[in-house]
Order: C-alpha cells, then sequence, then structure tokens
C-alpha cells in the first residue's frame, strides 16, 4: 500500500505505552493516533506484502490512561484507528525462558531477540519523536530507523525497503547479547511492558512506559505489546480514515 501525502492513505507500523499494569492481566487497548512520521519508501515483507507505514510513537488509550505513548513490533498485523482489543501484560523485569513463549515473537526470536527489541524501543522512547545525533555507531537515527529495524528483527530478517541506518541498528544489536541469559539479564532491568494481543497472532503487540526526566526519557512507561503495521487509506482527496 502506498501513502499518497496531502490526500491520502498511510500505513501504520506499531506501538503502545502504559502505566502500571498487571502481569499477566487482561487489558483493554484502542489505538487513538499517531505522530506523522512515517517510512521513506515501501516497506515490503513476505506476510503481507509492501506498504508505506507510520512508524515511531503511536498513541493508545491502555484501559483507562488515555494518550499512552505505545511503540509496535509487528509489521505483519493491520489496525485501525479506532480499533480496540485485548491484551495480556507481561513486564521485561519477569521474563524468562518460559513465559517469553507467551508473547507474539517468543517462539522465534526468544529472549535474545526480544533483548533486541528492547534495546530500540527504549530509544524510541527516549527520543520521543526527536532524532539522536549518535546511537550505536550510527548518525542521525531517527524513529522510522529504529521501527524498521525492530520490524526486520521480529520477521527475522524479513523486511525489505529498509533505510541504510535501520541495517546498521540491526547489525549493531545482533552483536549485544550474546547468549539467552544475558539478553534476560539485560530484559529483567527494565521495566517495560509487552502487551500480546489477546488471543495471540493479531491484532498488533506494542510497548509502552512512564513519563519522566527532562530528557524526554520514558523511565517506567510499562508495556510491551505492539500489534503490527496499520494503513491509513483516504475516501478521496480532502479526507482520511484509517482502513485495515
Amino acid at each position: 500500500m502506498k501513502v499518497r501525502l496531502g490526500g491520502l492513505a498511510a500505513i501504520i507500523g506499531c506501538a503502545a505505552l502504559c502505566l502500571a499494569l498487571p502481569a499477566l492481566g487482561q487489558n483493554s487497548i484502542t489505538l487513538t493516533g499517531v505522530n506523522g512520521s512515517y517510512s521513506a519508501g515501501d516497506l515490503c515483507s513476505a506476510g503481507i506484502g509492501c506498504q508505506q507505514v507510520y512508524t515511531g510513537l503511536y498513541y493508545s488509550t491502555v484501559d483507562n490512561t488515555v494518550n499512552t505513548p505505545t511503540i509496535c513490533d509487528d509489521f505483519n498485523h493491520n489496525v485501525t484507528i479506532g480499533e480496540t482489543w485485548n491484551a495480556t501484560a507481561i513486564n521485561t523485569s519477569s521474563l524468562n525462558g518460559t513465559n517469553i513463549l507467551q508473547t507474539e515473537f517468543g517462539g522465534t526470536i526468544g529472549l535474545v531477540g526480544y533483548a533486541e527489541v528492547a534495546t530500540l524501543v527504549s530509544e524510541i522512547f527516549t527520543l520521543n519523536n526527536g532524532t539522536a545525533a549518535l546511537f550505536g555507531g550510527v548518525s542521525n537515527v531517527t524513529g522510522t530507523d529504529l521501527s524498521e529495524a525492530i520490524w526486520d528483527i521480529t520477521t527475522n530478517g524479513g523486511i525489505t525497503g529498509k533505510s541504510a541506518n535501520a541495517s546498521a541498528l540491526v547489525k549493531w544489536v545482533e552483536g549485544l547479547y550474546g547468549s539467552s541469559s544475558a539478553a534476560q539479564a539485560y530484559l529483567n532491568g527494565l521495566s517495560l511492558w509487552i502487551l500480546t494481543p489477546a488471543p495471540n497472532n493479531g491484532p498488533q503487540e506494542f510497548w509502552a512506559a512512564p513519563e519522566g526526566g527532562s530528557a524526554l526519557l520514558y523511565l517506567l512507561l510499562a508495556g510491551i505489546s505492539c500489534f503490527g503495521a496499520m494503513w491509513f487509506s483516504s475516501r478521496n482527496q480532502s479526507g482520511r480514515r484509517v482502513t485495515a
């Protein structure tokens, strides 16, 4: 799907933040908005084809908490603005080799893959829609670069059309965690939430965290659960709607 800026359509990639979610509790998520950043070129995967998608932070209502910043780690599912679904919350501080299998991608990328994703998710929260002059040895990193790298990891290298920065970020994080135990130690030192759709495998898995810090860093915004790629499509030149 292509996004025509100015009249048009655009696809959303994923993401969600929330405060103090109960471990393994059921939570209601409603996608309410996006920040306006989008992939520069068409991203493609075998699961969903080629689409141009929104990237970086999204905004959601998680249970009764409105305007929660959220981040998507799932490219292969679509959701629409206003769509509501249920998710199971798992905090990174409690992740291990058993409950990682309850996440959307734990069975394929494991603890190491989720540690890689968490590293990139944390930077998106830190940037708060800004740009990093240098991150992971890569210059001028944007939320779009980070989202594209996240989706490449969760699809096991299955994303084409990503930026050179995204490719460099994937290569960098792949060298950070040499074992599942190292990955678990990193994850257990965080307090992010993974919000995995219930039942699993769609709509999308989002991540979330609490606001704090003068450097625009989200410290505890609790949640990792991001639920796939979303897209907007306009009915006419003047109006927009989001559709899956």
